[in-house]
């Protein structure tokens, strides 16, 4: 179990105890922002507000530092902030403010000032008022409408500075304690005002393994919301949410490659996301001129090789190669991101109705399928505008994902450095292969551990077969210098030669210059005869 999961499952304990333990230095910053009170604002209660207050709960340390002011916007009283520390010679920069951007979940501006190295964001509480839009008139409110405007009680709960003590007026400890995720109001408001906090309930239920409330789960399939969840919410607000995003030099984590992105995937179906996210529209299946229907996840595979129907193979899939995903690779955001979505949608393609087949046993088949899922992928990761770079990885990783198992019964050196050169990410595609092939049905653990040998002597054979020095492709012994001094002019027929020497790379890797030049001289000849 990783270190955030274990503190998931000891949160019950440190919730019990209302006390927070202050840092050295959120000591001293607290101090500060009591004489900034004392000495310019008395009437001023400074709040921490949200997550730190959460995770000091739960004994974990937090720099995500963000203050409720009671009285005035967060620009004005950071401003008192950066006046004061000018008068005591404490060091300070300016202050930084983050205008409001609605389409980014941002409604109200936000100050931003650095005290003892630490970034501390300053906002007025504040309340909201929806009318047809899912973007709220905002107005300095109460703490209890502060809270009540967010989206889980577990992030509703206060720290008042001025007094030192926890202020929940939404149950939020007693929710923390209990391992619950709930909506400070009724979940159906809460997400028809905004269908995010969907997506936001899955990020925070995944990363502390929480139960959901079952009036969310309800409110979560609610006509209306799952309407406005697909018409209302910008594909950059979902994308953020699940691929997360880099704030100034903290990176926050979205629910697929959060501790536990196997629960996360889980919950996207439980609340009814999984389709509205990543089925493909109507629109893109006549794009891609896909005229029949595609089969729900839940469907039976009708396939020897398969014990269970495709949404179990797939959360299998997934779970074994998270499971077996190594903490560097998990560090590598991109990367981790791109195998986890690879691993959701690499079988899509098995619930396109017109790929079924009938095996001459009478069992079903799925020829073609990896084609498929690639294609689907693709429109689907347009439509949430997710990056060209990981877009193109993932579309190949699903695309290729039975290459493995084929080289398995036929591999052979050449075809080996050819699917290297192919294909820079094949290290990721032989750990999808293994997880894929874990997924099929149950395995003993002998049987477990038989299985990933197979696939582990492959990758070692993959990568005997490379050249010592070289990570994809086989350099070439000549470069287009060489064919010029032989009288080979720039053009089309560069590119002939080059391309032939590349498929004679791939039997003999370590081509002398002399033998490439008499080669490259033979098609020259060819050509111009």
């Amino acid at each position: 179990m990783n270190q955030t999961l274990k503190f998931a499952s000891l949160y019950i304990l440190a919730a019990l105890n209302m006390d927070i333990v202050l840092t050295p230095t959120e000591e001293k910053i607290f101090s500060l922002l009591k004489e900034v009170i004392s000495t310019k604002s008395p009437s001023t209660i400074l709040r921490v507000a949200g997550g730190w207050v959460r995770d000091k709960l739960m004994g974990q340390n937090s720099n995500d530092i963000d203050i409720a002011v009671s009285d005035m916007t967060g620009e004005d009283f950071s401003n008192l902030v950066v006046q004061y520390m000018k008068e005591n010679g404490i060091k300070t920069g300016g202050v930084t403010v983050v205008q409001a951007n609605p389409d980014q979940s941002k409604h109200l501006a936000t100050a931003m000032i650095r005290i003892l190295g630490l970034p501390i964001d300053f906002v007025n509480l504040r309340t909201e008022t929806y009318s047809d839009s899912r973007i709220p008139t905002m107005q300095i409110g109460t703490p209890e409408e502060d809270a009540q405007r967010r989206d889980l009680t577990i992030n509703s709960m206060f720290y008042n500075i001025n007094t030192g003590t926890i202020e929940d007026f939404v149950d939020g400890v007693e929710d923390l304690k209990n391992g619950i995720a709930r909506t400070p109001l009724p979940p159906l408001q809460t997400f028809l005002d905004d269908p995010l906090r969907i997506l936001r309930t899955v990020r925070f239920a995944s990363r502390y393994d929480l139960k959901l409330d079952p009036e969310l789960i309800q409110a979560a399939h609610n006509p209306q919301v799952q309407e406005a969840f697909r018409d209302k919410l910008s594909k950059e607000r979902i994308w953020t949410e699940l691929a997360g995003k880099k704030e100034d030099d903290k990176y926050k984590p979205g629910a697929l490659i959060g501790p536990n992105p196997t629960k996360a995937m889980q919950l996207l179906k439980e609340l009814g996301l999984l389709e509205l996210i990543f089925d493909p529209t109507q629109s893109e299946m006549e794009e891609l001129q896909l005229t029949e229907n595609m089969v729900p996840w839940n469907t039976e595979q009708n396939n020897p090789n398969h014990q269970f129907d495709i949404w179990e193979h797939t959360i299998r899939v997934i779970k074994n190669l998270v499971d077996q995903t190594k903490e560097d690779i998990k560090e590598d955001k991109e990367t981790y991101l791109v195998r986890n979505i690879a691993a959701l949608l690499h079988d899509l393609g098995k619930r396109y109705k017109g790929i079924h087949g009938v095996h001459e046993k009478g069992h079903t088949t799925y020829i073609g399928h990896e084609e498929v899922s690639a294609k689907l992928a693709e429109k689907i990761l347009d439509r949430l505008k997710a990056p060209n770079n990981i877009k193109e990885r993932v579309i190949k990783l699903i695309d290729v994902h039975l290459r493995p198992h084929n080289l398995l019964e036929s591999g052979k050196d050449k075809a080996y450095r050819k699917y290297v050169r192919d294909f820079k990410d094949w290290p990721h595609s032989i750990d999808l292969a293994i997880a894929d092939n874990l997924g099929k049905q149950e395995y003993s653990q002998d049987e477990i551990e038989g299985e990933k040998e197979k696939y582990e002597i492959l990758r070692g054979k993959i990568q005997q077969s490379i050249p010592v020095g070289t990570e994809t492709n086989i350099p070439r012994p000549i470069n287009g210098k060489d064919l010029i001094q032989i009288g080979i002019k720039p053009g089309p027929i560069m590119g002939q030669i080059f391309n032939v020497l590349d498929e004679m790379l791939l039997e003999n890797p370590y081509m002398e210059k002399n033998e490439a030049i008499e080669i490259a001289k033979q098609i020259y000849s060819d050509h111009i005869k």
